[in-house]
């Protein structure tokens, strides 16, 4: 399966794909109690411990108060509970200060402040110097004259018009971060061949960081869930603008 992302065309590429809003809370205000009881109760122990504390209801059977079981049973799910809900709320405030985090989006040749949630398949993201990359990017050009540009991936593996039109060829997103294999068509084409390859060489994947680079535009070719993200150790790398641009 591919999909086209079509180049600074919002009319086309919105209605297709997802926005950028990231989100990895593991419960919602409804869902909390049941999952968080069906979690922990999966576990062989508490299933144990529960039964155990069941058969102490029957006096038949035992002469233990039921309380010196169900006690420290309430306890301890309470607390696990209470843990799971405080780092689920930590997650809620992290997805919540990186999708409102301001970025710079060009549209129709302007630069405008949106949040990074709002950023769509196809918009032309500009980053500076030391800026975080909000989604994965194919690089269009920046500011060294060779079209060099550094990124740092610790959280990974692994001169243009704006105003161009094109449209981008490339696979459906998956998790092998080291092969992108895509086609850029512009429109109108202004060299021999209008079909540019395109490779993991010429992305910007979320999560990197912009480095002794001035400036750096991509178009927007991945956004929220469709992310490639895997959490890898690495240090520095460069990436090069195609030469056929």
């Amino acid at each position: 399966m591919k999909r086209y992302v079509y180049i600074n065309d919002n009319d086309l590429s919105q209605d297709l794909y997802c926005d950028n809003r990231v989100s990895n809370r593991k419960y919602t205000i409804w869902n909390f109690l049941p999952k968080n009881l069906w979690e922990q109760f999966s576990r062989f122990m508490n299933q144990y411990f529960l039964l155990i504390a069941c058969l102490q209801l029957w006096s038949l059977i035992t002469p233990v108060n039921p309380a010196s079981t169900w006690g420290p049973l309430i306890f301890i799910f309470s607390v696990s509970a209470t843990k799971e809900a405080w780092d689920d709320y930590n997650r809620y405030q992290s997805d919540k200060k990186a999708n409102e985090k301001e970025v710079w989006v060009v549209k129709q040749g302007i630069k405008q402040h949106v949040q990074a949630q709002d950023i769509c398949v196809g918009n032309i993201v500009w980053l500076r110097e030391n800026d975080e990359v909000p989604c994965d990017l194919v690089l269009l050009g920046t500011s060294d004259p060779q079209g060099v540009c550094y990124i740092e991936t610790a959280a990974l593996d692994g001169e243009t018009d704006l105003k161009t039109r094109g449209v981008i060829e490339c696979p459906n997103p998956d998790k092998d971060i080291r092969r992108f294999d895509a086609n850029l068509r512009l429109f109108p084409p202004f060299i021999d061949n209008d079909l540019c390859p395109l490779t993991i060489n010429n992305t910007l994947l979320q999560s990197c960081y912009l480095r002794n680079t001035e400036w750096a535009c991509g178009v927007a070719v991945y956004t929220g869930k469709s992310i490639i993200l895997i959490c890898l150790d690495l240090n520095v790398f460069f990436l090069k603008v195609f030469d056929t641009i």
